[in-house]
Formats: C-alpha cells, sequence, structure tokens
C-alpha cells in the first residue's frame, strides 16, 4: 500500500518463499490502470465485487486503480465463501483459481451473470475456465507478478495467452511501461506459438534431489494426468520428492476400499513419470480434500511443508463440505496408523489427544485459520472410535469459537469448542 504520494510497497515470495519488497510509483499503477480501462471498456456503473486482498498487487490493480480510473464502485465486503456473494445486477468479479475451482466444485450459478470473470494468481485449468464461461459472459485470465504487474491475458481455454498493452518480451526479459526498471528478468519459462504463448512453469521451481534437477511444475503436471489425481503440490522434503494430493472420486474410492498403500502401489504402476526426465519418484505422498491457499489465494506452500513435517499419520478423507460458517469431513482412521500402535494393543481405539489434534487441523485449513487455541472447552468422549470406522467430523464456526463433533448416523462419538 502507499508508502508516500509517490510509492507503493508490496510483498512477494513468488515461488521461492523469499519474503521480498517491490515498491512501485503511482505513475505505473495508473499506466497500467489507464490501459485496462481502454481494453476492457467497462461501464461506470458496474459493481467490482473481489476475492482478493487489496494489500497485494492484482487486488490493488484490478479492485483500487482500475475501478477508480473506471468511475466504478467497489464492494469493499471482500467474498470469502460463495455464500458471501451478494446480488448485483451489472458487475466484474475479481478472483483466484483457487475460489473459482469451488465454484465449479459445487456447481455454484450467479443469480445474474457477471459481466466479466478475472482471474490471476495461478494458472487456471482450462475445464474450470470452460464452466466459469458457462455462468458468465466473458472470463478474462491474466499472467502478471509483482514485480511486472500485467503481462499478459487470455479469454478462452481454448486461446494461448497475448502479451497486454505495451509489454515486450525478449530473451527472457520483460519491457513493460507497469513498473519503473528498465527492464526485469522473468522467472517463468514460456513457449511461443503463432497465436501468443503459453506458460510452462516456473524457473525457480528447479530443485536438486538425489543429484539429479527435478522441476516440480513438471511433475505435478504428471501426476495431474492421471484419472485419480484432481490436483497436486510437489515440494522437495528431506531430499525426497513429495507430493499433496487431491484424489478424484474414484481415487477415493479407491483409498476408502484399498488404503494408502495400494493406492500409491496403483499410482506408481501407472509408470506417469516413465515418458519424462524425471528419474526421481515420489517418495512421501500426503493425501487431502484441498490444497490449503494463502489469503492471495495461492497454494500455501509453508503449509504443505508443515503437514510433511508431522510425524502422524493422517486419516483417509472419503467426502468434504466446506462453508462460511461450517464444514463436515468424512474420515477413516486406519488401522496402520502410527498412533494406534502400543495403545491398547489387543483393543486399538482412536486417542483423544490425536482427535483434538485433528479437529485442529481441519479447522487451520477449512477455515484458513493459522491460530493456537486459548482453550478447549465442554470436551466429551461419548464413544470410542475403532480402527478403520467411518466417522463424520463436523465443524461449526462463529467469531470466537469453532464446535465440533465426531459422529456417525447413530451417534456422538466425542464433541467440544475450540476457543479461537
Amino acid at each position: 500500500m502507499p508508502n508516500n504520494e509517490k510509492d507503493f510497497i508490496f510483498h512477494t515470495s513468488g515461488s521461492s518463499g523469499v519474503i521480498k519488497t517491490v515498491k512501485k510509483s503511482y505513475g505505473t499503477l495508473l499506466a497500467e490502470a489507464n490501459d485496462l480501462a481502454e481494453f476492457f471498456k467497462i461501464p461506470s456503473d458496474t459493481i467490482f465485487v473481489s476475492t482478493v486482498s487489496p494489500e497485494h498487487m492484482y487486488g490493488s490493480t484490478f479492485t483500487v486503480m482500475f475501478p477508480r480510473v473506471l468511475g466504478c464502485q467497489v464492494d469493499l465486503d471482500r467474498v470469502f465463501y460463495p455464500e458471501d456473494m451478494k446480488d448485483y445486477e451489472k458487475f466484474v468479479f475479481v478472483s483466484t483459481p483457487s475460489f473459482l475451482e469451488k465454484l465449479a466444485k459445487y456447481k455454484f450459478n450467479f443469480k445474474h451473470k457477471p459481466l466479466i470473470i478475472f482471474s490471476a494468481g495461478a494458472k487456471l485449468n482450462d475445464e474450470i475456465f470452460e464452466y466459469l464461461e458457462g455462468i458468465s459472459h466473458k472470463v478474462v485470465e491474466i499472467y502478471g507478478s509483482t514485480e511486472a504487474g500485467t503481462i499478459g491475458f487470455r479469454e478462452s481455454s481454448k486461446e494461448n495467452f497475448r502479451f497486454f498493452g505495451k509489454v515486450k518480451y525478449e530473451n527472457g526479459k520483460i519491457k513493460s511501461p507497469y513498473f519503473d526498471e528498465p527492464e526485469i528478468i522473468l522467472n517463468d519459462d514460456l513457449e511461443f506459438f503463432e497465436d501468443g504463448f503459453k506458460v510452462k512453469g516456473r524457473n525457480d521451481r528447479i530443485v536438486k534431489i538425489q543429484e539429479k534437477r527435478i522441476s516440480l511444475d513438471n511433475a505435478e503436471n504428471l501426476l495431474n494426468s492421471s484419472d485419480l489425481i484432481e490436483k497436486s503440490y510437489c515440494l522437495k522434503f528431506d531430499d525426497k520428492l513429495c507430493a499433496a494430493v487431491v484424489l478424484t472420486g474414484e481415487g477415493r474410492k479407491i483409498l476408502e476400499e484399498k488404503g494408502k498403500l495400494e493406492l500409491i502401489k496403483i499410482l506408481k504402476s501407472a509408470n506417469l513419470f516413465k515418458n519424462s526426465n524425471i528419474t526421481v519418484r515420489c517418495k512421501k505422498w500426503r493425501f487431502l480434500y484441498d490444497l490449503p491457499v494463502n489469503r492471495r489465494g495461492k497454494v500455501n506452500g509453508e503449509r504443505i511443508r508443515e503437514i510433511f513435517s508431522t510425524n502422524i499419520t493422517y486419516p483417509y478423507i472419503t467426502n468434504s463440505f466446506v462453508s462460511c460458517e461450517s464444514a463436515q469431513f468424512d474420515l477413516i482412521f486406519p488401522r496402520e496408523s502410527n498412533f494406534f500402535q502400543g495403545h491398547f494393543a489387543n483393543f486399538p481405539i482412536l486417542p483423544g489427544v490425536v482427535q483434538l489434534f485433528f479437529v485442529k487441523e481441519f479447522i487451520k485449513d477449512a477455515f484458513n485459520l493459522d491460530f493456537v487455541p486459548h482453550k478447549i472447552k465442554k470436551v466429551k468422549f461419548s464413544s470410542i472410535i475403532r480402527p478403520d470406522e467411518k466417522v463424520c467430523l463436523a465443524l461449526k464456526k462463529s467469531d470466537k469459537a469453532v464446535e465440533y463433533q465426531f459422529k456417525n448416523e447413530e451417534k456422538v462419538f466425542s464433541s467440544g469448542t475450540f476457543v479461537l
């Protein structure tokens, strides 16, 4: 945000995890907003509705400067969940792929079609793009960065990106009036065609594992080509290639019926990496209901690394539903979980401390909360949970607390309240 009348200060870590300060002059932001206004020609009686924060470059450009130049009103109530949407007849929707994926997942439909849905922050899946085209008048995917501002755009899932406005690319460098430096080195690897370009991946997501250079973007693309995997996030952890995976319905069915080890065996036998230059295979897996995201709508790599550093077996997640005030997760705690070992060996049960641990973990990801509970109250263990038993974890959130229950159709196993 403004440091003085001339400068805006932004912070970015890209994919490297190292926080970087980026300074932008008001003039460059205004030039970008003017060109956006000239290109998209949005009427001044349009409302801007957003899921993104104006503290970051994308939000600052598309929810502050751009509508300001157009003379448009901005709804200051940021949208966090689909049910937060207000009934505007004439509006544009500024969002990110992580949020837009939820609209497709829950078959959401606007009461009135937005004039434009803008998406930026990560690649928008082509299938999600096509779904959005059916519930809006137009979809525009923006390609850019905090340092460079808007670089390119595409207006169809069947199109390649085109460079925006006065942006020029030469030998891996960007020249543009939307930043103050003469040129910026682009961290992304671009592939060019007659009608535009595609973003192949980030150069700063190449890691060295077992003395071999691995592109994490390429590894994710290969995993995502499986019919069992909806999306994935790869990382280097303890010199191993690790994958956090969200399964498709077919993948969840195999996990429920055959277990984690058999699912991993099936994924490995598919030889997803066979025709690639990736010789290192995934050694550690986490199967999540969704990839956690940060406030910018980008995959939260730090949170995923935290999940991998936790030496405890995660439950199988066979189904899930998340809204702003509630969430439900259908879970199975497999018999081979490490917390069952040595805990009533002849009659294993799910320890209470493990139940509380996973309640906290699911609260963090369901409601995007980074918290240490002040206290846990009204804790009640009513019935035991056995290995491989199907249970539902139900969460109900208020401003100051989250109530939880482990239950099935017949009974409540345990309940309590986490004070935020």
